[in-house]
């Protein structure tokens, strides 16, 4: 069975305080042209989309530059509903045991408050010690809920430096049902747009459980 993880693209989608706006708009209509076409105007890092090193990190790799297999791979949930931090026990709790886990996927809840001005309000991160025990485990993509895996707040942005400092790329914005599987094995699809010189892409993002 696949399972979408993706939040729609839309012009009323939420987006990170201080970026442009997204925007689509219909550029042409049947009636007046013979055809239909949308114009679509959204930054990199709107929606759900995935961070390459070049986001944050001098000279890191560019999205295009990853092969196409590296967006593909055996991926775990964890069940992160209860916690106000995740640490390194909930993160090690789920990956010690499937030790060919290259995806990680962090399900906090915040998917259902999508839409409303307390999605970009105290969602669970990483704590710094969490981030480093995933870039040790040489995890390809930390995969979560939430607009940032940093607070809001903190502009000096750690966890995305530990993360994509060691190559580890992030995916933000996934759209992850109340009831998906936890700390059970799946093969996740992380699709990016093939854009030259990229920091970022929004994504189509599914599961195949």
């Amino acid at each position: 069975m696949f399972i979408d993880l993706t939040h729609e693209i839309s012009s009323q989608m939420p987006f990170y305080p201080g970026t442009p706006a997204p925007s689509i708009r219909k550029f042409c209509t049947i009636e007046d042209s013979g055809y239909t076409e949308l114009e679509i105007s959204i930054n990199t890092h709107t929606g759900t989309h995935i961070d390459a090193p070049a986001h944050i990190i001098t000279n890191g790799l560019m999205l295009n530059q990853y092969e196409i297999g590296q967006f593909t791979g055996k991926a775990i949930c964890i069940d992160c509903t209860s916690v106000n931090e995740i640490g390194v026990e909930e993160v090690s709790r789920a990956v010690e045991p499937n030790s060919s886990i290259e995806f990680v996927l962090l399900k906090t809840g915040w998917s259902q408050k999508w839409g409303e001005s307390s999605y970009f309000e105290d969602f669970p991160v990483l704590t710094e010690a969490a981030a480093r025990y995933i870039a040790d485990k040489k995890i390809k993509v930390v995969c979560m809920d939430v607009i940032s895996a940093d607070n809001i707040a903190d502009t000096h942005l750690p966890i995305h430096n530990i993360l994509l400092g060691n190559g580890v790329m992030i995916a933000e914005n996934l759209n992850i049902p109340e009831n998906f599987p936890v700390e059970s094995p799946f093969e996740i699809y992380l699709i990016p747009l093939k854009i030259k010189d990229s920091d970022g892409s929004p994504l189509r993002a599914f599961a195949k459980v």
